[in-house]
């Protein structure tokens, strides 16, 4: 596990050993962590999330979107309007179907996840000094073969 932020909270208090719980614990305490570095250059973990799968050539369809980053329908509604509203992002008519629109990284946006990418590897290299190289590996190892490939 990862040491608690708080030093004056003690140490964490492990309630199961069971994975399903393990996994949600874990991700929520590193969502949090860099939910908070990300805070700090005025971004949101979703909004990050949005820009690094908008990555490539041809931009995303906004049910690929949804397929990729699971949030709900309005949500990724308010994140992509955020997006194209901060010049980050745009839209266009998608080219075989001009009743859909594709959701393309501006250069704006490139630049800016470039910079919000520098602060979570920094933030994964801390996670990475506390655990060892070999356990992250692992780690790594372990999860993707769990995660699904998204396509």
């Amino acid at each position: 596990m990862v040491p608690s932020a708080d030093p004056a909270a003690g140490p964490p208090v492990r309630v199961t050993d069971d994975l399903v719980e393990l996994l949600t614990v874990t991700q929520r305490r590193v969502a949090r962590g860099v939910a908070a570095v990300l805070a700090e250059a005025g971004a949101t973990l979703d909004g990050y999330r949005l820009l690094r799968s908008l990555v490539g050539a041809g931009g995303r369809a906004m049910g690929e979107l949804v397929t990729a980053l699971h949030p709900p329908a309005p949500t990724l509604t308010r994140l992509v309007h955020a997006a194209v509203d901060a010049a980050l992002a745009y839209r266009l008519p998608d080219p075989e179907d001009g009743r859909k629109v594709v959701v393309h990284l501006s250069e704006g946006g490139r630049d800016r996840l470039s910079r919000l990418e520098a602060l979570v590897s920094a933030h994964e290299s801390a996670l990475a000094a506390a655990l060892g190289a070999d356990r992250i590996a692992a780690l790594v190892r372990a999860l993707g073969d769990l995660a699904p490939v998204e396509e």
